[in-house]
């Protein structure tokens, strides 16, 4: 910016504008500002406008000012509204307009002679500059754009050549034969994959004609074909004619042709069908067989079973599972365990050479076999005993002998209404009954059995659908002393009021509910709602008596829950008893004991479940801090002898435990004898149906604790 001229006229120089005033040039600078504003759009607010035009005006009367007027500087003030993007159409003529009038007033009348030529000079050298800057704009806004469009056609000459190279790599390396060809078939380019189905080499193909390597009876069919391509009733060509190898022998082909745009020829693609139907025969062999026995697979084999059932022959069906190769890929790896499942494979193969047969690998380590029965055709024993001699005789893998057996689920004279799901489906069922029983074990197909599990299954599998529901609840049995019958306790248990099967019992679906997630979520469910029912109910003071299953005590959202309660209002952790299966204690790792201690330590009051008279039970008093025992609901339904053995040591197992401070629970009580017996016996708690009646366990569980009493024992 040029140094502002004085705002006052003391010490005013000779020769001096009356524009030296500041509220004047700003003034005229706002005037200025909106002119040019209205003639051209500017990238810039009104108030920036209105300073960069009053440094231009100090600028254009500092040189106005002067003995001799700058033209120089007027010349970069055109050039800075240039600059300034005041480039309208009427900038410059309403800039010069404004600039002449207010600069064409003197105030000292010996310069008024020379003030019109100097502001003229002034107004030329700034409209010279004006015009200048916007020509070097112009000539710099060209240069880039002529750069710009020069980058964009050696970008594009680039991006040619690069496409001409894929082309050129994609026509020279495709497996299908190409040609390009002139409108009379006349060869134009072929790719080496061509000259390879029409077995010839590249100099018997050039200059040569499409058509000529056509089979004679096919040829005029083909060039119908190109001809209505040409004339435009068909976009695209599609034909299967026979071609003519070198020897003469026919070819069968599938051709597919087009024409080529830019120009009057045609571009035709040639497949060699022997080729494509070996490469489908591949493909479907490989989707329908296992890759590492080889043998067909479930798809394959479910097809197979439908093509059978529709058969008059009889045929039997086994389900095979391997006993113990989980084992030797444990220990050994997976390249031995793959080594013998292909010997397995193999060998299960021998055995049933001799008949109309099919084995399958489903998956992993499960097979299946079907046998078209005959009048030789083993029976299913001697079949089964056959397959476990085979697969137990030791097979030699780096150095190892290796032997397996196998489980078998079985099912004989395939009904012919029966759809293949249903039949695999009812053979993986019995097998699983069979590996239960141990390995080598087979089983037949029993239909009510299997009825029964499939419900079960088909159970579980709705029970997180239940639970969000709400058809999943809290049941409650009285705990009550044997000795008065008075009601001291009460024992939660999870209660499936199903809205199409009615109540059901737990065992029906607990047990393979095990299995699922789903059941760790419920124990803390359970325990938590048990705990909130209990002090809502009035007994805050009497104990609750959750059963957990091992699944259910290893879940670490257990222990958070039940932290979460002793927090809170629910009852204290003294009333809180959690039972936990024996059975699972002593078969589980550390990691279920450390809970239950962990539990222990919380001041929840443990009771040990199904406690039974063997020495690792009676150890478990020892590692545990157990407030209470279950006694196994076998000893409970037991007769009650005098003369029993087994009651006998019962009762002495009772002292024994009480002597240890620790309290005996009897469950499933249906009688008031048993109940008399077990009393006798040292027993303090009892449970079951002979306190609940047929109405069995309530759900509110106020109504329970208000009873007070159970009811007398005698007569029940």
């Amino acid at each position: 910016m040029t140094r502002p001229l004085p705002s006052d006229g003391q010490g005013r120089p000779a020769g001096t504008q009356p524009l030296a005033s500041r509220r004047e040039r700003v003034k005229l600078a706002r005037k200025w500002a909106y002119l040019v504003s209205s003639t051209t759009y500017l990238p810039l607010s009104h108030d920036q406008i209105e300073r960069e035009l009053l440094g231009l005006l100090d600028r254009l009367l500092e040189a106005v000012a002067g003995d001799r007027p700058a033209t120089e500087i007027a010349a970069e003030v055109g050039a800075e509204l240039v600059r300034l993007h005041c480039v309208g159409k009427t900038s410059l003529q309403c800039t010069v307009d404004l600039l002449a009038a207010a600069l064409l007033a003197p105030t000292d009348p010996r310069s008024a002679d020379r003030l019109p030529e100097r502001v003229a000079r002034l107004l030329g050298a700034l409209a010279s500059g004006y015009v200048e800057a916007i020509r070097s704009a112009t000539v710099e806004q060209r240069g880039t754009s002529d750069q710009a469009l020069l980058n964009a056609v050696r970008e594009s000459q680039r991006e040619w050549r690069a496409c001409e190279a894929q082309l050129d790599e994609i026509f020279l390396g495709s497996p299908s034969g190409i040609a390009v060809t002139e409108p009379d078939g006349h060869l134009v380019r072929t790719n080496p994959a061509l000259q390879r189905i029409l077995d010839r080499t590249p100099s018997e193909v050039a200059d040569g004609n499409l058509f000529d390597f056509v089979h004679e009876a096919d040829r005029r069919l083909l060039l119908d074909g190109y001809r209505d391509l040409r004339d435009g009733k068909l976009d695209r060509l599609r034909s299967r004619p026979r071609f003519v190898t070198k020897d003469g022998d026919p070819l069968q082909a599938t051709l597919t042709a087009s024409l080529l745009r830019g120009s009057h020829g045609y571009v035709t693609i040639v497949s060699d069908d022997a080729e494509l139907t070996l490469l489908q025969n591949q493909l479907r062999h490989q989707l329908l067989h296992d890759m590492l026995t080889g043998l067909p697979n479930r798809q394959f084999f479910s097809t197979h079973l439908e093509h059978v059932l529709h058969l008059p022959n009889p045929a039997t069906l086994y389900h095979v599972d391997l006993d113990g190769l989980s084992l030797v890929t444990d220990g050994l790896g997976r390249k031995v365990g793959d080594s013998l499942l292909r010997i397995a494979a193999d060998r299960l193969r021998s055995v049933v050479a001799g008949e109309n047969a099919m084995v399958a690998r489903f998956e992993s380590d499960k097979f299946g076999i079907l046998i078209e029965n005959s009048a030789s055709t083993p029976d299913v024993v001697t079949m089964i005993e056959r397959i476990n001699e085979t697969l137990s005789e030791p097979a030699y893998i780096d150095g190892k002998g290796l032997a397996l057996t196998a489980s078998f689920g079985v099912v004989e004279d395939l009904p012919r209404t029966a759809e293949p799901a249903e039949l695999l489906c009812s053979a993986d069922l019995a097998m699983r009954r069979a590996k239960r029983k141990g390995p080598g074990r087979w089983e037949r197909y029993d239909p009510v059995w299997d009825g029964r599990a499939r419900e079960a299954i088909g159970l579980v599998a709705t029970m997180p659908g239940a639970w969000e529901n709400g058809e999943l609840g809290i049941g409650y049995e009285p705990l009550v002393r044997l000795a008065d019958g008075e009601i001291a306790g009460a024992e939660a248990r999870l209660r499936w009021d199903h809205p199409e099967l009615g109540l059901l019992p737990s065992e029906r679906y607990l047990e393979l509910a095990e299995r699922t997630a789903l059941i760790g979520a419920l124990g803390a469910w359970l325990v938590e709602r048990g705990c909130t029912d209990m002090d809502a109910g009035g007994g805050a003071d009497m104990p609750l008596l959750v059963p957990l299953t091992p699944n259910q005590l290893a879940d670490p959202r257990l222990a958070g829950t039940i932290r979460g309660l002793i927090k809170g209002a629910a009852p204290g952790p003294g009333r809180l008893w959690l039972g936990l299966p024996a059975g699972a204690l002593l078969e589980a790792g550390h990691e279920i004991v450390d809970n239950a201690r962990v539990l222990a330590d919380l001041g929840i009051g443990v009771v040990l479940h199904d406690f039974g008279v063997t020495p690792g039970e009676l150890t478990l008093l020892e590692d545990l801090p157990v407030h209470a025992v279950r006694l196994d609901s076998r000893l409970v339904w037991h007769s009650v002898d005098e003369d029993s053995l087994v009651l006998a040591g019962a009762r002495n197992l009772i002292a024994l435990v009480r002597q240890a401070g620790i309290t005996v629970l009897a469950g499933d009580l249906e009688t008031s004898a048993q109940a008399r017996w077990w009393r006798r016996a040292g027993v303090e708690l009892g449970t079951g149906p002979l306190f609940t009646g047929e109405e069995g366990p309530v759900t509110d569980i106020g109504s329970l604790i208000g009873g007070g009493r159970a009811g007398p024992l005698q007569g029940r």
